[in-house]
């Protein structure tokens, strides 16, 4: 709970170090589970209580990454403007049953930690649904969630979009409210390698049969799991079929009929002819010879024959670039609405028709931070309405995800650090610093900077796992960001790093080190008489504020985990400097 996905920390002090001690931001753990990577590194924790336990920690406590990507140019799109028959929905207003609303999150989230006024998501991100009477159907439609299970919440939860608990929440109030719901996603569901990211795919695959999707399609990044893994997910359960669909992807050869090429679903008295492929391009990044990948325009000429004729409307889910989807929904004219994974970090307000076709073109933005939903209707001239949701704090969070994640966490307790295949490496700078020593190894020589940094949330970082809910305190994507001697942006330990509570009680908290580096050597230095050597030392351990500014705070407060972070708004409630 990278779900999350995500920043950057104090370090080690120099003694007589002319600048800035390390900063660090705020607190942002990748969503926690939003982050996907291979991972190495500690040793499992003697006897782990259940992870919903509390942890004890020293008497005084003991306190994230990827970025967005670049927008891809919408090419051959029109740029959203209203396609025939499709109305455009601002949003979302407080008198749901009444408007043909949802309902606002029962339980407030806790307040962002920041010195700001109470976030408000609707006047924010806007209301959603307004003017909506009840459809003949509703189709939910997501994409490219990339691992991101849930939002980290270090840096305000309320202010932060996305998360299966949201979604969810969505799903359910949608239901209650009597409306037929079909949910679709183009596939992009996880990424990375090693235990943990199968765990994020069981996870999600999970949370969705939970909200019963319809149908799945599959992403490069899904396809890059073992295909025993992926199908142990992916496979139909109690007879019935997998919710994973595609009509040019077949596991373990095509022959194998482990998934649907299609699928025809009817909801409200509405048929849906569905289909997915894996774009050209995507398929150039796999090297799997246990799946087999065919043609997406070849494949899609075979399928069309056992949906035309037979749905009120056709879909296509396709897992491209932007260019890749418009040249499909062009070629197949037959599909009424075209899904792309490509497009832009936030999907559009408006819907848009891909030029020349009156063919709707959806985007499903990334990290799963938005949802896109369609509305049917009776009325003529307006029988298709077009919303985006953002999953934002306006949504209450959902008991069973809770319940999902809290398992989630409790698997990544159990199997330890060893059981995640994580190890320790060297620091890259160990050879000129040594090992990590502590922030309390930094007090007596820079006593001024302590006391900025121990008044500060960084020196309460650890804590903040221990209390989030579920707690996480032995999430690799989590930790990496709350203690002393980790990568942040890899999620693994280096030698002499923090490994548990237990073993290495001293290198939790976002402390100095994060910032400056190991201090070892750096502290005998000082303890002896080599003035060359100090000198030298002090000056390897410096950060200034244009390095803290630019690098080091990013590293941490990145996107995902800290959206509002602003270094002339943080670095004051973190600023110190060396000790003369």
């Amino acid at each position: 709970m990278r779900c999350e996905n995500d920043v950057a920390k104090p370090q080690a002090v120099a003694f007589r170090l002319p600048l800035v001690l390390g900063v660090l931001l705020l607190i942002v753990m990748a969503g926690c589970s939003d982050r996907s990577d291979d991972r190495p590194a500690e040793e499992p924790d003697a006897g782990p209580p259940p992870s919903n336990a509390p942890a004890q920690l020293p008497e005084e406590p003991v306190v994230v990454e990827p970025v967005r990507s670049q927008a891809e140019p919408a090419a051959e799109v029109n740029p959203p403007t209203r396609p025939p028959n499709v109305e455009p929905q601002p949003g979302f207003h407080p008198n749901p049953l009444r408007a043909g609303e949802l309902p606002v999150a029962e339980k407030p989230t806790k307040p962002a930690r920041h010195d700001r006024e109470p976030f408000d998501p609707i006047k924010v991100n806007g209301p959603i649904f307004v003017g909506w009477p009840r459809p003949k159907l509703t189709i939910v439609i997501t994409g490219r969630q990339d691992g991101y299970l849930e939002p980290c919440g270090c840096a305000g939860l309320d202010r932060m979009k996305g998360g299966l608990s949201r979604r969810h929440a969505l799903f359910k109030t949608l239901r209650e409210k009597g409306w037929p719901v079909v949910g679709l996603d183009v596939g992009g569901l996880c990424k990375g390698f090693g235990r943990q990211a199968e765990l994020k795919l069981q996870t999600t695959v999970e949370a969705m049969r939970k909200m019963d999707y319809n149908a799945i399609g599959f992403g490069t990044s899904d396809l890059r799991f073992p295909t025993a893994e992926l199908v142990s997910v992916a496979a139909g359960i109690d007879g019935k079929p997998s919710r994973f669909i595609s009509a040019n992807v077949g596991l373990f050869g095509f022959d194998a009929k482990l998934t649907e090429l299609s699928r025809i679903i009817e909801v409200g008295g509405v048929k849906l002819g569905v289909t997915s492929v894996l774009g050209k391009q995507a398929q150039k990044e796999l090297n799997n010879q246990e799946i087999e990948l065919t043609d997406p325009e070849e494949a899609l000429v075979k399928v069309l024959p056992n949906l035309k004729g037979k749905c009120d409307l056709l879909i296509l889910l396709v897992h491209a670039s932007m260019k890749e989807s418009t040249d499909l929904a062009r070629r197949f004219p037959e599909f009424n609405i075209v899904v792309t994974g490509g497009g832009a970090p936030e999907p559009p307000a408006k819907p848009a028709t891909v030029e020349g076709t009156r063919t709707l073109l959806i985007e499903v933005g990334e990290k799963g931070m938005d949802a896109i939903v369609l509305g049917l209707f009776e009325e003529a001239g307006q029988p298709l309405r077009y919303q985006r949701v953002p999953l934002d704090s306006r949504f209450a969070a959902s008991e069973d995800m809770t319940l999902l994640m809290t398992a989630y966490q409790d698997q990544l307790h159990r199997l330890g650090f060893d059981g995640l295949g994580i190890r320790t490496v060297p620091h890259p700078r160990k050879k000129l610093l040594g090992n990590f020593v502590g922030s309390h190894k930094c007090e007596s020589c820079h006593e001024e900077a302590y006391a900025v940094w121990k008044k500060s949330r960084h020196a309460k970082g650890y804590r903040t796992l221990v209390e989030s809910d579920p707690p996480r305190q032995f999430d690799p994507e989590c930790i990496s960001c709350h203690v002393i001697g980790w990568d942040p942006r890899h999620y693994f330990p280096y030698e002499s790093g923090y490994l548990s509570l237990q073993k290495t009680p001293k290198m939790i908290d976002v402390g100095c080190e994060n910032c400056h580096g190991p201090g070892e050597a750096h502290v005998k230095a000082e303890m002896g008489s080599d003035e060359a050597l100090q000198q030298k030392l002090q000056k390897a351990m410096v950060v200034t504020t244009d390095e803290a500014k630019n690098r080091q705070c990013l590293n941490c407060h990145d996107l995902d985990n800290s959206p509002d972070f602003d270094f002339d708004i943080y670095w004051p409630k973190i600023e110190h400097h060396a000790d003369e």
